[in-house]
């Protein structure tokens, strides 16, 4: 069984269009169906993971992965696919340690059932995920342990160190991590070169 017509036109349309409409702060980075088919199930799983890496705000530098599923692509888009964040993450509006990997660890109301509408499709997702790394919304907090902004800067680039909040050990965001090695190396070079004038 292969992917509905709506469903693989949308995906292309994204692959076509996701490094322009981001301003190249998002692309995709897996993509594939899983099929799930036994003599009882009839529906096709489609997925794909996109890397989000903010230019801007509090994230700025850190790259974080999302699952986007269509747990049935018959259904498609009059239903919301489920978007799992999929690395750790400092948010009120992500929750990384949700493990019901058969819900939406992400808030944002474009993607609530009654929000959402079938005229949204993949973009939609994306867009609404940029979003989120630039207006968190503490209203409406999801995590546990991130739902109030007071330090909230701070205490993202804790995150993105991997230290620890509450209890909680963050493992280093790699998107930050290379960044700033790499910074570090231009920096040296930059003091050896004044240092040879």
């Amino acid at each position: 069984m292969g992917t509905t017509h709506r469903i693989t036109k949308d995906f292309h349309r994204l692959a076509r269009t996701i490094k322009s409409f981001s301003d190249g702060q998002a692309r995709i980075v897996m993509e594939g169906e899983s099929g799930a088919h036994d003599s009882n199930e009839e529906e096709n799983k489609f997925r794909f993971e996109v890397d989000i890496t903010p230019s801007g705000g509090p994230y700025q530098g850190g790259t974080f992965r999302f699952e986007i599923s269509v747990e049935n692509e018959a259904q498609w888009s009059q239903e919301p696919p489920i978007i799992r964040c999929l690395t750790d993450i400092y948010h009120p509006n992500i929750d990384h340690l949700d493990q019901d990997l058969v819900t939406s660890n992400v808030c944002v109301s474009v993607l609530d059932h009654g929000t959402w509408s079938g005229q949204c499709d993949f973009e939609t997702c994306v867009q609404a995920l940029l979003f989120l790394f630039y207006e968190p919304n503490f209203d409406d907090a999801l995590s546990p342990i991130c739902c109030s902004d007071e330090n909230f800067q701070e205490l993202v680039q804790i995150s993105l160190k991997g230290g620890t909040i509450d209890g909680f050990g963050f493992r280093p965001n790699e998107g930050w991590v290379k960044k700033k090695n790499v910074n570090n190396v231009v920096k040296k070079i930059t003091v050896i070169n004044e240092n040879e004038k």
